[in-house]
């Protein structure tokens, strides 16, 4: 086999080009070249999508694929159902389709590649976050000391309505970007990750670099939902040291270590608000103080003027608690009751929005000649019970369910994972959970945040297999036809 049909059919590979394509989508510098790369990458998923399943019968032997499938096959009945008015609601809702088929059956599925070290995948994916997180970041925080804040067609370097974005195309970005990039220093520092992935250990320096400065980042950009992501990432990994280390606990050190995690959360997210707070004071002073030195050696009123108009305070100008999402789920409750059963699927929830309220999608306009694509209801579970109906949600959810019921219960039995990956890749799926319920998230978004969290939840599945191997040697009869018991 030569070595170019050896990088075709090579899925991993195909991942690893995936995920980092789509994460240098959120950098503003190359978010045009990176969507043009990532146009034919996607050609590259369907093939290997089709490939893989003749060959190989992915779909077969992904765990829970049954319930997977069966979105898929609702999804496509409710496209099919509510044909689009012109080709590109059509078009993007096939792309939909083939894109959920992908995160589905290539990258929750990974565990069905049974001679795949998945620990080298993530290490190099990792690896590569870190190292480019970092240097992004010092970047970012050097401009922003150096006041240096400009505009280039519709991207806003550095500061974005008065708060920090650094050199990524929105603050929200940034502070995801900003967990992923802690999460991913968390895992590089565990033994067993390194010694079974058979790669060198990440210099020190690097992590604790790039921990600094993805956690400041994380503070200045004021993106309250990454912050929840930060929190729940914390809290969740406690609540493991807390119940992971013994099989058995009585009724009294159940309470006790409840309490203590319920404590232990409080503070942690009390101190973490006011750190934040205090770091974005802090650095609003410097700067004060950095360009009252410019000012008073240049002596000029219009640069004191232009000093008060451009001063940053790193806070949200839209001061509302919800950022204007109540009015977007009021909006997606009554887009439900169009179709509760089926949905409406996802690309028609622009258009059916212009025909159902006055202007449209509320937030729809920020987005421009991306408004069809781009117009969502910032929360996962909304966005999935309103595109794909009650029938989607349910077997969304059951297939959720199913999981985490599983895997949560092999977490908090085996005691030998303090080295592991495992307890951090879990603690953040659980942090997505709660942090989906705010941003655009779970399923319906070609981006960054998704495929990344389907990833993930790919790597845990592959512990999951290890410690159900039994599952792969049941099978089930359907319609004449045997399947395996891991579908269910």
């Amino acid at each position: 086999m030569s070595k170019f049909k050896k990088a075709v059919l090579d899925t991993s590979l195909f991942r690893r080009s995936y995920v980092i394509c789509l994460f240098c989508s959120n950098i503003s510098f190359v978010v045009i070249p990176a969507y043009a790369v990532l146009a034919a990458l996607f050609i590259w998923g369907v093939f290997l999508l089709i490939y893989n399943e003749r060959r190989h019968h992915t779909i077969l032997k992904t765990r829970y694929g049954a319930w997977l499938l069966a979105f898929l096959v609702s999804s496509t009945i409710t496209a099919t159902i509510h044909l689009a008015s012109t080709f590109l609601y059509n078009a993007y809702n096939l792309i939909m389709l083939l894109h959920m088929a992908i995160i589905f059956f290539i990258f929750y599925a990974v565990h069905t590649e049974k001679h795949l070290n998945f620990r080298r995948e993530l290490y190099s994916i990792c690896r590569f976050i870190v190292y480019t997180t970092t240097v992004l970041g010092i970047l970012g925080l050097a401009f922003l000391m150096a006041e240096i804040s400009f505009e280039v067609l519709w991207f806003k370097f550095i500061v974005y309505e008065n708060r920090f974005d650094g050199m990524f195309i929105n603050p929200n970005q940034l502070g995801f970007i900003a967990v992923v990039a802690i999460f991913c220093s968390h895992m590089l520092i565990k033994k067993d990750f390194i010694s079974i992935s058979g790669r060198e250990r990440v210099s020190r320096i690097w992590i604790g670099s790039c921990i600094a400065v993805n956690a400041i980042s994380l503070l200045l950009c004021d993106s309250n939902g990454a912050m929840i992501l930060m929190i729940g990432y914390a809290i969740f990994f406690l609540i493991y040291k807390m119940f992971g280390s013994e099989r058995k606990f009585s009724v009294r050190q159940i309470v006790t270590k409840s309490a203590a995690c319920l404590l232990a959360g409080a503070v942690i997210v009390m101190a973490v608000f006011f750190v934040r707070n205090i770091t974005q004071e802090g650095f609003v002073k410097i700067m004060e103080t950095a360009s009252e030195s410019k000012i008073i050696s240049s002596d000029s009123l219009t640069d004191k003027i232009a000093h008060d108009e451009a001063a940053v305070t790193f806070e949200h100008e839209n001061k509302n608690l919800d950022s204007g999402r109540f009015v977007l789920w009021q909006q997606a409750a009554k887009m439900f009751t169009k179709n509760p059963i089926m949905g409406i699927s996802k690309g028609n929830v622009y258009e059916y929005g212009k025909q159902m309220f006055e202007d449209g999608i509320k937030f729809s306009k920020n987005y421009g000649l991306l408004a069809p694509i781009m117009t969502d209801f910032h929360n996962g579970y909304i966005t999935i019970l309103v595109c794909s109906g009650v029938v989607g949600f349910v077997l969304f959810c059951i297939f959720g369910l199913r999981f985490f019921k599983h895997i949560s219960l092999h977490v908090f039995r085996d005691n030998s994972l303090s080295e592991s990956v495992l307890p951090c890749m879990y603690s953040f799926l659980c942090a997505y959970v709660i942090y989906s319920f705010i941003e655009i998230g779970l399923l319906y978004n070609l981006n960054f945040m998704v495929i990344f969290f389907w990833l993930i939840l790919g790597y845990t599945s592959c512990f999951l297999v290890k410690y159900e191997p039994s599952h792969d040697l049941g099978t089930f009869v359907l319609f004449g036809k045997t399947f395996r018991r891991a579908l269910l």
